[in-house]
């Protein structure tokens, strides 16, 4: 057995071990010791105080935690008037709510987000910790304040018009994620939103590509998407909606319906799997296991809200269980399909169990899901 693995074998039987003790055990000298631990860490094999080790099944997300605060339209929106509205406030953000459902999905998932010193930050935290998710690498940034995502939707539940505060998230330097980087390194995936700063992405980027980490990306807008480096070799799985697919892939939106064409478009930037989900026409696929344009699985909306981070997540815990990226766009569909009927942007009824019940429902060709 060589150094590392020694020093290895004695952290995990007691993380609490110090340096002193392991140079005594193995018979090398401390500084010896603190040397191997540092290409532990750089590694990602172990990582933060204690010398935790890491696990390979966890999903990092990175991005946006915020407050979110839901106005629903009572009738027809007038405006330049005041519209009678129903008011709900919740935990948001793309790379959060990801997060929380992958949790709800039994997935062990970590969350890498800035919040504010204020009660909003100190909320969605504990919310988000409770749920299940691992929120000890979330950064609490004093004098700032958390991001909130003001949306109103219409009586019928489509959005109608947002608001986002989002400045916390320029917080989120290259820097950061160095420091951070053991703890993304361990796990088996990161999945990152927009939210985060372009030098910020550009990095993410090339690091994953590096050490052959999987990087899913979340676009979040077409605006947002403009934040992406032109080189995307180091992205393995994109999740844009068409709007931002024809931002990612230099088309005018609205000049072409070819998605075949787009998708590849975006592939050519060196992206691996690009999904460009369609509303009500389903997802178009394109990537290394070829093309295919998956039809939308009936369904009675209630709020559009949070469909699409429900179907990331969907597509990441069909990959964490090895299904190919092709058979996973059916779990993401699924899991967008249960989000669509109810009200939260995170449902609740989103369980494994629930979602396992709806694709043996669809195998068997029962349009009648509910």
């Amino acid at each position: 057995m060589d150094r590392e693995q020694q020093i290895l074998a004695l952290i995990r039987q007691n993380p609490f071990i110090s340096q002193h003790e392991i140079a005594s055990i193995i018979g090398i000298s401390r500084s010896a010791v603190a040397g191997y631990i540092a290409a532990l860490t750089k590694k990602g094999t172990i990582r933060g105080r204690a010398y935790v080790t890491s696990d390979e099944n966890t999903v990092m997300c990175i991005g946006g935690a915020n407050l979110d605060s839901k106005a629903t339209s009572k009738q027809a929106i007038r405006l330049a008037s005041s519209n009678p509205v129903t008011v709900t406030e919740s935990c948001g953000g793309v790379a959060r709510n990801i997060a929380e459902t992958l949790a709800g999905l039994a997935c062990q998932t970590a969350l890498l987000t800035v919040v504010g010193d204020d009660k909003a930050g100190q909320w969605v935290l504990e919310e988000t910790r409770k749920r299940g998710v691992d929120v000890s690498q979330a950064i609490v940034l004093q004098g700032e304040n958390t991001g909130t995502y003001t949306a109103l939707l219409d009586a019928t539940g489509e959005m109608f018009l947002a608001f986002a505060n989002m400045d916390i998230y320029d917080k989120c330097t290259p820097a950061l994620l160095r420091d951070k980087w053991p703890h993304v390194a361990s796990a088996k995936i990161a999945i990152a939103d927009t939210n985060l700063p372009a030098e910020t992405l550009g990095e993410l980027i090339d690091r994953c590509r590096e050490e052959n980490l999987p990087l899913f990306i979340d676009p979040v807008s077409s605006e947002k998407a403009k934040k992406l480096p032109q080189d995307l070799r180091g992205v393995t799985a994109i999740f844009p909606n068409l709007e931002e697919a024809c931002q990612l892939a230099g088309i005018t939106p609205g000049s072409s319906s070819d998605y075949s064409l787009i998708a590849g478009a975006i592939r050519a930037r060196g992206v691996r799997h690009v999904f460009i989900t369609l509303g009500s026409q389903g997802v178009m696929y394109a990537g290394e296991e070829g093309e295919h344009h998956f039809p939308p699985i009936p369904t009675k909306v209630v709020d559009v809200t949070g469909a699409g981070d429900a179907f990331v997540a969907g597509i990441t815990y069909g990959v964490m269980k090895e299904y190919s990226y092709m058979e996973s766009c059916v779990y993401g569909l699924a899991a967008s399909h249960i989000t669509l009927q109810t009200a939260q942007s995170v449902a609740s009824e989103l369980t494994e169990e629930r979602l396992e019940q709806t694709l043996l429902h669809l195998k068997k060709g029962d349009e009648t899901l509910s």
